[in-house]
């Protein structure tokens, strides 16, 4: 469901604010040093608590005063309360009782790992962690034992410490209600966070639901608190709800499961989007929740880097499959949109090396559709990318540390067109790469699966409508894809129509991941992050990127979490 409020997209200046935001995320805590973080990475870390947490109390009335010290500093450098920091985080939403809230509709969870930390209402006052203030309001965080301050670059710098009736704010002091602890975290009041920014604030308690939001945007109390109510409602249902889902069972027991802890999760990744490529109506499925951006934006996929390894994603493989016959050296100024998707690859290849725990990056190659107009394993075109992709990536100390290895080798996933034209796996043989051919719609191709087993001989599928086909190895389930949607085929009526297997809500996906669950493959391929454009993406509702959307908001990528916990044992 869309928020029906009017406000103007922010600029570079956000992104970089929303960059140093996530570097806040992995080392939030000042006491947390390079060997505290866990395996939860892009999350601030601590151990265990050993006794149960404090009991918050109910705190005195305190008068908060008027004006809006925290916004006027931020306006007075610059930072319009219009554009904030987050692009669509205008309306924070605090629902009492669970253990995360939204900033629009971008779900942030309290502490992922500590789940015992919720949203509290203690007398007329609603409690949050001071780690969800700092998601919503775009800052970093850093806490000790008794303290809290919340900083954006060298504009503001906001503290609390625990019990005491006050908030110091770039030095001055404003009243407040106290900050609490409890266990790991230090609780906040949400109403004494909107009066220093100068934010409407809007509890309704029948629903449990705290907004927080700023008073020029003239959002309507009661709308907002339908909106996520609905939504709280849908999480709950959907996102949290991991029970088995019916399925198509064909091909189950035939082979062993992998084992939980060796399963892999790859992402489809794009890296097209230039600054004169096109977005919005009728050339996207919608804008992506940071707003259009480059391809090689290092604050965009820092967050995308944040994202993805937060949500348990092991690899992406990033689509090179219609490059085989771009040569950089010669050709780099004259095919700019070839130019984008190699450049801004070596970006991701930078940034994300400096994320704990962030994915790894492998090539998604041709020859592709290519091969139909020339042969490039004889003339030579398949071995010089291949040249150029083991010279960048693995030879360069600098990211072969971030490229993805399966088998003890590279892995070069190749595409074969739809329908391929790859008639074995060692179509073309590179002894220095893993070779996988893929293609789309396998289970449409007949020569290429059993019907009887959903077995395919040798191609991993780029998408598939229904039942997924997967791939063995070594007597075990190798890979299967997993997708949000897919496309009809033929025209209704016509031989071969199959109907769209549209998003609903989430529940294709759910499907999708159930066969997964079932199967137990080495590898889940979930196709894709970020293609964006119409064609393969005809329609918000059939489309089946997982990036966070301005109407979907962050829902795909918390479920694709969730059932990445399922499928890898850990739910």
């Amino acid at each position: 469901m869309r928020i029906k409020i009017n406000i103007v997209s922010i600029k570079k200046i956000a992104a970089l604010v929303l960059a140093a935001v996530i570097a806040a995320g992995i080392a939030a805590f000042s006491g947390c040093s390079k060997a505290d973080v866990t395996e939860e990475p892009g999350k601030a870390t601590q151990a265990p608590p050993t006794q149960e947490p404090e009991a918050l109390k109910e705190p005195e009335p305190v008068d908060l005063g008027t004006g809006r010290p925290l916004a006027d500093i931020l306006e007075g450098a610059g930072v319009k309360m219009s554009r904030r920091y987050y692009r669509k985080g205008f309306v924070v939403a605090v629902p009492v009782g669970k253990h995360y809230g939204f900033w629009g509709l971008a779900k942030s969870e309290l502490m992922k790992d500590e789940r015992w930390a919720v949203n509290t209402l203690l007398g007329d006052r609603v409690y949050t962690t001071a780690f969800f203030i700092a998601n919503a309001l775009g800052m970093r965080l850093t806490q000790t034992d008794d303290s809290v301050e919340f900083k954006l670059n060298d504009i503001v710098t906001l503290s609390f410490k625990t019990g005491e009736n006050k908030a110091t704010l770039n030095g001055t002091e404003y009243p407040a209600y106290p900050a609490q602890k409890s266990g790991a975290n230090i609780f906040i009041d949400c109403g004494t966070v909107a009066a220093l920014l100068g934010y409407e604030s809007y509890f309704d308690a029948a629903e449990g639901i705290f907004l927080m939001y700023p008073s020029d945007i003239e959002a309507d109390a009661a709308e907002q608190i339908n909106i996520y109510k609905e939504r709280i409602q849908l999480y709950e249902t959907v996102v949290f709800n991991t029970d088995d889902v019916p399925c198509d069972t064909t091909g189950s027991g035939l082979y062993e499961p992998v084992a939980f802890e060796d399963r892999q999760v790859g992402v489809a990744y794009t890296t097209w989007f230039r600054a004169d490529s096109s977005w919005g109506k009728n050339y996207t499925w919608d804008l992506p929740m940071l707003g259009k951006y480059r391809s090689d934006d290092e604050a965009v996929i820092y967050q995308h880097g944040v994202w993805l390894a937060n949500a348990g994603v092991d690899f992406v493989f990033v689509d090179w499959s219609n490059d085989i016959a771009y040569e950089p050296t010669t050709m780099h100024d004259l095919r700019k949109d070839f130019s984008m998707i190699e450049d801004a690859t070596e970006v991701l290849f930078r940034v994300w090396g400096t994320i704990p725990g962030a994915p790894k990056i492998c090539i998604f190659s041709g020859p592709g559709h290519v091969q139909s107009d020339q042969d490039t394993f004889k003339n030579g075109r398949m071995k010089a990318k291949n040249d150029q992709i083991y010279k960048t990536f693995i030879e360069n100390e600098e990211f072969n540390k971030m490229y993805y290895y399966y088998e003890g080798k590279p892995l070069l996933m190749c595409y074969g067109a739809t329908p391929s034209f790859a008639r074995s796996e060692n179509e073309y043989v590179d002894d220095r790469f893993t070779i996988r051919w893929v293609t789309g719609y396998v289970g449409q191709q007949g020569i290429l699966h059993d019907k009887a087993t959903l077995v395919s001989t040798f191609h991993w599928s780029w998408e598939e409508r229904g039942a997924q086909t997967f791939t063995v190895k070594n007597g075990k389930p190798e890979a299967m894809t997993v997708v949000a949607s897919w496309r009809k085929q033929s025209k209704e009526g016509q031989p071969g129509y199959i109907a769209p297997g549209l998003r609903d809500g989430g529940n294709t996906f759910k499907m999708q991941w159930a066969r997964a669950d079932l199967i137990g493959p080495k590898f889940a391929l979930i196709v894709s992050f970020n293609e964006w454009h119409l064609g393969e993406q005809i329609s918000l509702e059939n489309s089946k990127d997982i990036e966070p959307s301005e109407t979907l908001g962050s829902l795909y990528l918390d479920i694709m979490t969730e059932q990445i916990r399922k499928f890898k044992g850990k739910a």
